[in-house]
C-alpha cells in the first residue's frame, strides 16, 4: 500500500512518510521493501519521530497483550484515520469508472436493433410459408373439384348409358373445325343427354360454344360450354333438353357465339349431326 501525500516541503513529505509506514510497521503489515525504508529512517529519526514510534510501538503491544482498553494520543489516531481514509479513496477512484451512457444506449439500440430485424425475418419467412400452403391448399381443392365434376358427368354418362333405350348422334366437323367431332348421347323417354366433343379449338375469353337442338327446322339452344384441351375428349350434361316428341327433332349442331349466348345461332357453325342417320 502506498500513498502519496500532497507536496509541503520536503520535511513535511519526510515526516509525513515516516507517520505512514510506522502504523503499518508496529502493526507488521509492511512489505519487505517499505520495511526496509522504514527501518532506514527510524535509523535517522529525530526526536519527535522517535516519540512517535514509541507511542505507536506501545499502543500497538497493548492492543496484542493488554486485555485493557489503551486509548492512543491524539497524533497516533489521527494518523492512522487518514491512512485508512486515504487508503479507501484510492481504492475507490481506482475501482469505479464512470458509465458512459451514450455508449451504453449506442449498445442497447444496436441490440433493439438486432432482435427487431430477427422478428421480422421470422415473419416473413412465416408470410412465406403460409402463403405457399395456401397455394397447394387451392389447388388441392380445385383438384378435387375437377375430380367431383369427371365423376359426377361420369355417373351422369353411365346413368344414361343404363336406359333402356337410347339414341346417339354423330356430329361431324363442319368448314370451321374439318378435325372437329362430336356425339350426343340421348335418352328421349328421361328427357336427358350427353354431348361429347373433341378436337375443337380453345374459345377466346368472350366467345362460348353454344349447342343446338333443331326441332321443327327450328335451332333451340340447349346450353353453353368451353373447350379447354383440344386434345382431350370432353364431357357435357345437356341441361336444356325440353320434353318433345324424338320424332320432331331433326338435328343438332355447334356453333361459336359471344360469351353468354345467343337466342338464335349467329355465329360460325363447328359440328353438325342429324337425326336422319340414326332412325
Amino acid at each position: 500500500m502506498k500513498i502519496i501525500f500532497p507536496s509541503m516541503g520536503d520535511n513535511s513529505t519526510h515526516n509525513n512518510r515516516f507517520e505512514e509506514l510506522c502504523a503499518g510497521y508496529v502493526l507488521n503489515a509492511l512489505e519487505p521493501a517499505e520495511r526496509s525504508e522504514f527501518e532506514e529512517m527510524l535509523a535517522s529519526a529525530d526526536p519527535g519521530q522517535r516519540k512517535f514510534y514509541r507511542e505507536m510501538r506501545s499502543a500497538a503491544n497493548n492492543l496484542a497483550f493488554n486485555t485493557n482498553r489503551v486509548e492512543p494520543s491524539p497524533a497516533v489516531k489521527r494518523n492512522l484515520l487518514q491512512v485508512i481514509n486515504e487508503d479507501i479513496e484510492e481504492q475507490e477512484s481506482t475501482d469505479r469508472e464512470p458509465v458512459d451512457w451514450q455508449k451504453f444506449a449506442i449498445a442497447a439500440s444496436f441490440a433493439l436493433l438486432l432482435v427487431t430485424l430477427s422478428l421480422l425475418f421470422y415473419a416473413f419467412n412465416l408470410n412465406s410459408e403460409l402463403e405457399t400452403r395456401n397455394q397447394q391448399l387451392a389447388r388441392q381443392e380445385q383438384t378435387i373439384t375437377q375430380l367431383e365434376t369427371e365423376i359426377e358427368q361420369k355417373n351422369e354418362m353411365l346413368s344414361i348409358l343404363g336406359a333402356r333405350q337410347i339414341d346417339m348422334v354423330i356430329m361431324q366437323g363442319m368448314e370451321a373445325s374439318p378435325q372437329g367431332y362430336g356425339k350426343v348421347i340421348w335418352d328421349a323417354e328421361q328427357q336427358q343427354a350427353l354431348l361429347q366433343v373433341s378436337n375443337l379449338p380453345p374459345v377466346p375469353a368472350d366467345k362460348e360454344y353454344q349447342l343446338w337442338i333443331i326441332r321443327d327446322n327450328t335451332p333451340i339452344s340447349a346450353g353453353l360450354f368451353a373447350v379447354n384441351d383440344p386434345k382431350k375428349d370432353a364431357f357435357f350434361k345437356i341441361e336444356q333438353m325440353e320434353p318433345a316428341d324424338k320424332q320432331a327433332t331433326n338435328a343438332f349442331a355447334v356453333t361459336l357465339e359471344p360469351r353468354g349466348g345467343m337466342p338464335k345461332p349467329t355465329g360460325d357453325m363447328y359440328l353438325m349431326g342429324n337425326m336422319e342417320n340414326n332412325r
